[in-house]
C-alpha cells in the first residue's frame, strides 16, 4: 500500500523522556492517537496513517523503550508510567480530545488510560487484546523473545527469521516493520532498536505487576470498538465477548486472515473496518 503522504518526525519532553512520535496531519481535522504493541513502533501503523490522515489529524506515538524514544529510567515499564507519558503527551502536544487507537500492550496502555481520563476519548478501538491474555499467545510472545538471536549478520537474515513467525503479513510490510524495529551495531551486524531491558524482563518474569483492567471498563462511556484477529491466539473469543458485555458501549468485529498483528496481517481489511466505526 505505497503512499506520497510522509509524516513529519517530532520529540517531545515528557518529564524527562523524549517520546518521538510521526505526526502525519491534517490539522484541524478529529485527532488520532495511535499506540504500537509489545515489539511494535510508531510506523507499524504506516498504512493506517497514511490512509486515515485525509480525514483526521493522525499521531502515531513511539512509546518508551521503542523506536526512537527514549529507554526508561530503571527499566520502569509499568503501566502507571505508561499512562503517566500519555497524560504528559496529550499535555505537551494539545490532545484534549481525542480518537485513541491501540494494539496490543498499546491496548492495555488504552484501557489504562482510559480509566483515568475517559473524557479526553471520543473513541477508543482496542485491538487484539483483552484485560486477560490467552495463556497460548502470551506464551508464545514470551517464548519468541526469549530464543530470538541478539544480532544478526544481515537484515537479510532479520527478515528471513522474522517471516517464518509471520504467516498472513506481507513481505513489503513484514520489511517496513523489520526496517524501523532493528539498527546496525558498531559492529556491523544487525540488532534490536527497542530497550533489550524489555527482552530481560520477559525472559526473567520480572516485568511490572499488571493491573486488573476490568475495573477500568465500565467506566469508559465512549464507544469502543475491539477488533479481533480470526487467527489470533491472544485475545479469547470468551475474553472479547466479555469486554463487549462489560462496556457500556462496545462492539466487536474480527478480521480473517489475521492473528495477532491484525492491522499489518490484513492491513486492506482492518482500514475498512475503521472507517465504519470512525466515519
Amino acid at each position: 500500500m505505497a503512499t506520497s503522504v510522509q509524516p513529519k518526525d517530532k520529540t517531545v519532553n515528557v518529564k524527562g523522556i523524549n517520546l518521538h512520535y510521526l505526526d502525519w496531519g491534517t490539522e484541524g481535522k478529529p485527532k488520532v492517537l495511535l499506540l504500537h504493541g509489545l515489539r511494535g513502533h510508531s510506523h507499524s501503523w504506516d498504512d493506517v496513517s497514511a490512509d486515515l490522515c485525509q480525514d483526521y489529524h493522525v499521531i502515531a506515538l513511539d512509546q518508551r523503550g521503542r523506536g526512537e524514544s527514549d529507554w526508561a529510567p530503571g527499566g520502569d515499564y509499568s503501566s502507571e508510567s505508561f499512562v503517566a507519558d500519555l497524560e504528559g503527551f496529550c499535555q505537551a502536544v494539545g490532545l484534549d480530545s481525542f480518537i485513541m487507537v491501540g494494539h496490543s500492550m498499546g491496548g492495555r496502555n488504552s484501557m489504562a488510560f482510559a480509566g483515568k481520563n475517559a473524557s479526553k476519548i471520543q473513541k477508543l478501538v482496542i485491538i487484539d487484546i483483552g484485560p486477560d491474555l490467552d495463556p497460548k499467545g502470551s506464551g508464545r510472545i514470551t517464548q519468541e523473545m526469549i530464543d530470538v538471536p541478539e544480532e544478526f549478520d544481515t537484515f537479510e537474515d532479520v527478515y528471513a527469521y522474522q517471516s517464518k513467525q509471520n504467516r498472513f503479513c506481507s513481505e513489503p510490510v513484514l520489511r517496513r516493520r523489520l526496517t524501523y524495529a532493528t539498527k546496525q551495531l558498531p559492529n556491523g551486524k544487525f540488532g534490536w532498536r527497542y530497550d533489550l531491558e524489555i527482552r530481560e524482563q520477559r525472559r526473567n518474569n520480572t516485568g511490572s505487576k499488571q493491573p486488573d483492567l476490568w475495573l477500568n471498563l465500565p467506566g469508559i462511556k465512549c464507544p469502543v470498538l475491539i477488533v479481533r484477529g480470526s487467527a489470533t491466539d491472544t485475545l479469547g473469543l470468551a475474553t472479547a465477548e466479555k469486554m463487549v458485555d462489560v462496556l457500556p458501549d462496545g462492539k466487536l468485529v474480527h478480521i480473517d486472515r489475521a492473528a495477532h498483528m491484525v492491522f499489518e496481517d490484513n492491513p486492506e481489511d482492518f482500514i475498512r473496518v475503521l472507517h465504519d466505526f470512525l466515519d
